[in-house]
């Protein structure tokens, strides 16, 4: 997995977050501001971006129904913490931000239903990644064909009826997307994945991407009646999803994923801000003093 990071005259750090910002939103907001807006730069290093297309969001800390969302117009290279929105699950504005741009009403339409109907999943992430909607397109469910598709856990699925712009487009939304599943193909669309983090939102993010890469790659999107193609038993999926928990060595999932791909953005000198463990800090001062 490479990112690939743009050299820009005027590089635009992703924690802007002055210190009056930072009273104003308090420490909890804030972190959550500047782990998204990696999120978002991230998405777009690692080619997954839509233009200004495809939303991340995440439920603000500590209340039931308010959530930042990225300024539509904005190309995720240009979010920054200060710049996200905080809205509510009624589409009202709660936070402009510092951008002046507003934010889009399918993504708050497709990303409150979710927000409102699985508090489970305080991040969600939507992308439209060239394979994610090959692979939405196929009528049939998708086979666990890879270890990373062993990772994913139950699949849910959205009927494409058309862009989602209204209200009622919610309990159908709510209705396709039961926990426990975290990830929701939407048909004829794109992907989403939920977590209850933005780390583990997008450590399933990265599984879901992967593992819809890899059915183009292997030739799953034809029919292979032919039985040609190994496909993984149920019992070995079973036992793949426990010795992921094992190799993780006890720490929270999506953790040390999203770490070490937002270290990289601090060596580019884009200061993200997030807060990042005791071993994260300690590398980050030690490569950064060379």
């Amino acid at each position: 997995m490479t990112l690939t990071i743009p050299r820009m005259a005027v590089p635009i750090l992703i924690n802007d977050i002055t210190p009056r910002l930072s009273s104003r939103w308090g420490t909890a907001e804030r972190d959550a501001r500047c782990k998204l807006a990696t999120a978002y730069r991230l998405v777009t290093y690692l080619g997954w971006d839509d233009v200004i297309y495809g939303h991340l969001t995440h439920k603000i800390p500590e209340s039931d129904n308010h959530f930042l969302i990225n300024p539509f117009g904005l190309h995720f290279n240009e979010i920054s913490a200060s710049s996200l929105l905080t809205i509510n699950t009624d589409g009202h504005v709660i936070d402009p931000g510092t951008s002046g741009f507003p934010f889009q009403r399918t993504g708050y339409v497709i990303h409150s239903a979710i927000h409102e109907g699985r508090p489970d999943l305080t991040s969600v992430f939507h992308v439209h990644t060239r394979e994610g909607i090959a692979v939405s397109c196929v009528p049939d469910v998708l086979r666990t064909v890879t270890q990373t598709g062993a990772f994913l856990g139950p699949l849910s699925y959205l009927g494409y009826r058309g862009i989602v712009v209204t209200e009622e487009e919610k309990d159908h939304i709510r209705k396709s997307f039961p926990s426990p599943s975290q990830h929701l193909i939407m048909r004829n669309h794109g992907l989403i994945s939920g977590g209850g983090s933005v780390e583990e939102a997008f450590a399933n993010l990265i599984s879901l991407v992967d593992f819809a890469r890899s059915y183009v790659d292997t030739g799953f999107l034809t029919d292979d009646e032919s039985g040609s193609r190994v496909r993984l038993s149920e019992d070995v999926i079973a036992s793949t999803v426990e010795g992921a928990d094992v190799v993780r060595e006890g720490v929270a999932r999506g953790v040390a994923e999203f770490e070490a791909l937002a270290r990289q953005l601090d060596y580019a000198g884009l200061q993200t801000g997030i807060p990042y463990s005791e071993r994260s800090r300690n590398l980050l001062q030690k490569n950064m003093e060379k």
